[in-house]
């Protein structure tokens, strides 16, 4: 480019007598020029690549395709999820039997109407009749109905699965359910549970485990990991001979399952001028997996069947893998620049740009630096950086504030939204419309999200979703028991509320934190939000037994607390997101800087 070409493009000279750059190439004297007309020094590197990514996000294809590496996750995120109401539906009716009366010629309705208590009248029954069963081995069916007749006094009871030789026999085709596989009933209903609750405990342990990972190593080298393990997983949940590979396989489902969500959700968040990914829009398609779910349950009846046919899909993680990069606001924060400058700008940056600290070292300086001796470092200097995330994310009073409140909201919204999905099952009649109908209700609550984010504020609309869902869900107090379809619709209505509300915490947190730490918060609220979905079986199946309205009335006490609370957090919209947590302990007049435009 010759002089005159410099001259006719660069701008005119600033105020601080800054002077325009002569010998750049045109792409970094761009890159510069666009660094003056904003204000920013030439030489601040960081800056430059910043200004680079806001240019290259701007609705590139670039975008679109970080956009769809984001977004795909979450539609495998939930396959998994409710998979449990058909891998475990329960049979039309169970009962016990003894295979020595079978062997001797006896039906099955001889052997229920003479050993289970209210005969052929009464079904699902866990316990039998004490008689002597080997005794009728030696009778037939008329001479033992007989006999027992004439019996005085009526024996007692004793659960089937208790005596050894007896078993439940199950009206419900074989290989439909996990339940007759592994007796996964009566007194051994809650090894039933534990298969839903072993996801929960997966993904306690690997939402805090990944967003740790995420924010020390990388989002890449985190989601690779819980990609790998996710569709190993899936794998051995689908192929497991026995109970106990059953339930490992959950755990690590529900373990990789947070790694695979959020650190895409944070990378995605790094462009906050990016439209398409802002108002997270990033969890757009998260309940389109109901629908899914609900048609691949409608035609594949088997549940190792339909346990494969949701993991074929995990295989297209791989896609990700090659094109997913590291976040180049990850690689800011922590200090590699160059990196970064080489993801933005896809070549290395120019020496002039880089300081004299991070140029790279000759081989003879890198032969040299090899035989001087690591320094020993202490083991509490040790101790304090690998927990550096965690006094970074409670070691200032707004940091520290902010998190709990959103570990208590966080928690909250899971235990509500789990709750009513699990009292809904005592008036679904069909288990595929009723998982239909609930993610219906939840695309409905995402796009709500999304409209009333566009007016207004992440606090002010987290506000108005909990106080909504706490009313609709305390209105129930005041129903009728006998008014079903009043409860079920004030039900969903809370339903409505909490799923969209689950949306905009999820980006308020995202936003609320610094980029080191980012995940980190993430993480650790998700953990909290895995509190609530194990407590929820237990509230619905323990408290429910005691009155039906226990349940709904925890939750929408919770959920006030929760919209309380969310009054003390800070507006995020239209606001810088911050790279550092020093950051937020300088005083702004607002809550925090806003955005340049």
């Amino acid at each position: 480019m010759s002089g005159d070409e410099i001259k006719k493009d660069a701008p005119e000279p600033v105020e601080n007598g800054s002077a325009t750059a002569t010998t750049e190439p045109e792409q970094q004297l761009n890159g510069k020029l666009h660094s003056l007309e904003t204000g920013t020094p030439p030489g601040d590197f960081k800056q430059l690549i910043l200004d680079g990514l806001e240019k290259k996000s701007n609705g590139s294809l670039w975008l679109w395709l970080m956009f769809i590496l984001c977004l795909t996750p979450n539609i495998l995120n939930g396959f998994h999820v409710s998979s449990y109401v058909f891998l475990s539906q329960m049979p039309a009716n169970y009962y016990c039997v003894m295979p020595d009366l079978l062997a001797h010629g006896w039906t099955h309705d001889e052997i229920r109407n003479i050993s289970t208590p209210g005969g052929l009248t009464r079904n699902g029954t866990c316990t039998v009749l004490d008689w002597d069963y080997a005794r009728f081995a030696n009778m037939n069916y008329v001479d033992a109905l007989a006999w027992t007749t004439g019996v005085t006094s009526r024996p007692g009871e004793r659960t089937c699965l208790g005596v050894p030789g007896f078993q439940m026999h199950y009206e419900q085709p074989a290989g439909y359910s996990i339940v007759p596989e592994w007796d996964l009933i009566c007194e051994r209903t809650a090894y039933r549970s534990t298969v839903q609750v072993a996801l929960s405990i997966g993904k306690f342990f690997g939402a805090s485990t990944f967003g740790i990972l995420s924010d020390k190593y990388g989002r890449k080298s985190s989601f690779t990991i819980a990609a790998i393990l996710y569709i190993v997983s899936g794998v051995l949940t689908t192929f497991s001979p026995v109970y106990a590979l059953l339930l490992l396989g959950r755990i690590g489902l529900g373990a990789s399952a947070s790694g695979v969500f959020y650190p895409p959700f944070a990378y995605g968040k790094r462009r906050r001028s990016a439209p398409i990914l802002d108002e997270h829009s990033v969890q757009l398609l998260l309940p389109n997996w109901h629908a899914d779910l609900a048609a691949a349950a409608y035609y594949i009846k088997p549940w190792r069947d339909l346990s494969l046919a949701l993991t074929i899909p995990s295989f297209l993680l791989i896609i990700h893998l090659y094109f997913l990069v590291e976040s180049p606001r990850w690689l800011l924060s922590k200090g590699r620049e160059r990196r970064a400058y080489r993801m933005v700008f896809g070549r290395k940056p120019p020496a002039e740009l880089c300081d004299s600290s991070d140029k790279e070292l000759s081989p003879e300086e890198l032969a040299a630096a090899k035989d001087v001796p690591e320094p020993k470092v202490p083991f509490s200097v040790r101790v304090k950086r690998s927990c550096s995330e965690f006094t970074k994310l409670y070691g200032t009073p707004a940091l520290c504030r902010r998190a709990l409140i959103c570990h208590f909201t966080w928690c909250v919204t899971s235990l509500c939204y789990y709750v009513t999905a699990l009292n809904a099952d005592n008036f679904a009649a069909n288990r595929n419309v009723y998982v239909a109908t609930t993610g219906t209700v939840d695309i409905i609550s995402y796009i709500l999200s999304m409209v009333v984010l566009a007016y207004f504020g992440r606090k002010s609309t987290s506000f108005c979703l909990f106080l909504y869902a706490g009313i609709c869900l305390l209105v129930v107090l005041a129903i009728p028991k006998e008014n079903t379809t009043l409860i079920v619709t004030l039900a969903m209505l809370g339903r409505l509320g909490i799923s969209a509300v689950y949306a905009v915490v999820t980006l308020h947190t995202a936003e609320m934190f610094p980029t080191e730490i980012r995940n980190t918060a993430l993480g650790i609220c998700s953990t909290m939000a895995h509190v609530g979905s194990m407590a929820a079986p237990y509230i619905v199946d323990l408290l429910g037994q005691l009155a039906w309205w226990i349940p709904s009335t925890i939750c929408g006490t919770a959920v006030l607390l929760a919209a309380l609370f969310t009054l003390m957090h800070p507006e995020t919209k239209s606001v810088a997101l911050k790279d550092h947590a020093k950051q937020e302990v300088e005083p702004t007049t607002p809550d925090r800087e806003p955005m340049k435009q």
